[in-house]
């Protein structure tokens, strides 16, 4: 795993446009993990393209389909591999991750031996309302990337959402919240770039 503190970052001269694609492990169209990991990217540096990759329609999934995997689960999958690194942003559901996120997961970990996130630089995030910011979500997370052998960055971008978190068009309140999502994006892309 690499840290994110003090691990080597982006920067525009030393690298091309580096692609980062997100999963938000939440279907609520009020997550507020949607709302952080949105506001993550609006405090992305320069050159740094960040997109959604949507795992809302992913039916759960079998092995049944391992033989003929659905489009959606087909598009998840060249989503994933099409991007430089990934981050998923999961809620915290009972201490853990979301099962939704896990879903997505295991499409992107079939069939046997096409592991998605094999060798992919990847991150968690993950946003509460309660005093943890999500980390029991991103911990479980980052071990279940880490068991697919992902590179998944050490240090998750964890946030404990208020009230007071946002501004009125969905950026981060506080300066410093907004330099820790800078600097966690631009790990992620260092070492996307490496």
């Amino acid at each position: 795993m690499v840290n994110y503190r003090g691990a080597r970052t982006y920067s525009k001269e030393s690298f091309v446009t580096v692609k980062i694609g997100y999963l938000v492990g939440s279907l609520s169209s009020i997550s507020i993990n949607r709302a952080t990991f949105e506001a993550v990217r609006k405090n992305a540096p320069e050159g740094v393209e960040i997109t959604e990759i949507s795992i809302a329609d992913l039916p759960l999934y079998s092995q049944d389909h391992d033989h003929d995997f659905p489009e959606v689960a087909r598009q998840l999958k060249s989503a994933i591999e099409a991007a430089d690194a990934v981050v998923v942003a999961t809620p915290t559901f009972n201490d853990s991750f979301s099962g939704v996120a896990k879903n997505a997961i295991d499409w992107a970990s079939r069939p046997w031996g096409q592991h998605s996130f094999n060798g992919k630089p990847v991150a968690v995030a993950g946003s509460s309302i309660a005093p943890h910011g999500g980390t029991p979500g991103t911990t479980a997370m980052a071990a279940v990337l880490a068991f697919g052998e992902a590179k998944v960055l050490e240090t998750p971008f964890n946030l404990n959402v208020t009230e007071t978190t946002f501004t009125p068009d969905g950026d981060f309140a506080d300066d410093e919240v907004r330099a820790e999502a800078k600097a966690f994006i631009a790990a992620l892309a260092g070492n996307a770039a490496v």
